[in-house]
């Protein structure tokens, strides 16, 4: 194996292939990187078993990459990726010397590196099965996960609700994610009729979306237990969770009784002042609404409390009380990123929804906390 190529280049699909490295994995081939030279590209594959990724350099009018030699060999991650960080030079020469014993140089740098046999990684076919994928741009498919991934439950109790769930069904493509407490929901339109559902684990999702971020548009395909996002000269593939997800339109309320539109910059900052406040380990707070204002009420066994008052833009329906994780309306605010949302509420004790005040496509859904007063 023997190749010369750009640093620019080879840094970017070095950091893609990161990506799917595990330092915790059992098999010592996956810490490492397998590369596959032939006559005009160098491939790159990298796993941890549930993440896979595949990415291509091939040989241009650019010369961004010259193959002298063709072979394979995996090359450990943290190494090969620090190594040509650390190279001061535009191109970088990867050659073998002696068997697995590989040479890195470039500049006035030279570094030596034992590889491992190829064939000690195990087979990633990367075959596409699904007759009918589809497009997204790039944009998109980041929004929709930005929207809802934070809603995912972070504990293993229930695996299904660690991922975000996509379906698809009479042109309209539906995004969920919950932890149970809380709902973040996504409706989009699409071009073509689709019909899937499936759940794909949250803490894959942002890698991905970093890895698509330079793309116009990725395509998405889908199988029985993985999915796959094809971009450029790449693809990631991640398995998908197993467990069927719960139905989340019945927790959406179908009326309210009362209705706030309120300056989101207002109800962030005053949230954010209390956050620090927190009992077990949770800041509650308690919010009481009237025609004029909004009351936030946050305390602790420590005797520690705050208060603060913001104005409404309009409110309709009876004084209400109502208290809920302040951490919750933060994230859910946030997401909706409006300067101003309306929050519908059916009562002290049922879930509110939290809009944007023009916009029903996003819904972030929260579950109150009972508190003793």
């Amino acid at each position: 194996m023997n190749f010369k190529i750009s640093k620019k280049e080879f840094l970017d699909v070095l950091s893609l292939s990161s990506r799917a490295i595990s330092t915790a994995t059992p098999l010592p081939a996956l810490s490492g990187i397998k590369f596959s030279v032939t006559d005009n590209s160098l491939i790159l594959i990298s796993s941890d078993s549930n993440i896979s990724i595949r990415t291509a350099i091939n040989n241009n009018d650019h010369n961004t990459l010259i193959i002298s030699e063709s072979g394979e060999i995996i090359l450990e991650a943290k190494y090969i990726l620090e190594i040509v960080r650390k190279i001061d030079s535009d191109f970088i020469n990867v050659e073998t010397i002696d068997g697995t014993l590989i040479k890195i140089y470039g500049g006035n740098s030279e570094f030596k590196v034992n590889g491992m046999e190829a064939n000690e990684y195990p087979n990633i076919g990367f075959d596409i099965r699904d007759p009918h994928p589809f497009k997204l741009e790039t944009t998109l498919f980041n929004q929709l996960v930005d929207e809802t991934s934070f809603a995912c439950s972070d504990k293993e109790t229930r695996p299904v609700l660690t991922g975000v769930n996509f379906s698809a069904s009479d042109h309209k493509l539906y995004v969920n994610a919950t932890d149970s407490y809380r709902l973040a929901s996504k409706t989009v339109e699409l071009d073509n009729e689709l019909n899937f559902n499936i759940t794909v684990p949250s803490k894959y999702l942002n890698d991905i979306c970093h890895s698509i971020s330079n793309e116009k548009e990725v395509t998405i395909a889908i199988d029985a237990q993985k999915i796959s996002f094809i971009f450029g000269n790449s693809v990631i593939e991640t398995r998908l969770l197993d467990d069927a997800f719960p139905d989340t339109r019945h927790l959406i309320p179908s009326s309210f009784t009362q209705k706030l539109v309120v300056s989101s910059k207002d109800l962030l900052r005053a949230i954010d002042r209390t956050s620090f406040i927190k009992a077990d380990g949770k800041n509650i707070i308690k919010m009481s609404i009237d025609a004029q204002k909004l009351e936030l009420t946050s305390s602790n066994q420590m005797m520690l409390s705050s208060f603060e008052t913001i104005g409404v833009i309009s409110y309709e329906g009876n004084p209400l009380e109502i208290s809920c994780s302040g951490k919750y309306l933060q994230d859910a605010l946030k997401a909706i990123g409006s300067d101003t949302v309306t929050i519908n509420f059916s009562g002290e004790f049922k879930p509110m929804v939290v809009k944007h005040e023009d916009d029903d496509s996003l819904i972030q859904l929260i579950s109150p906390v009972r508190t003793y007063r």
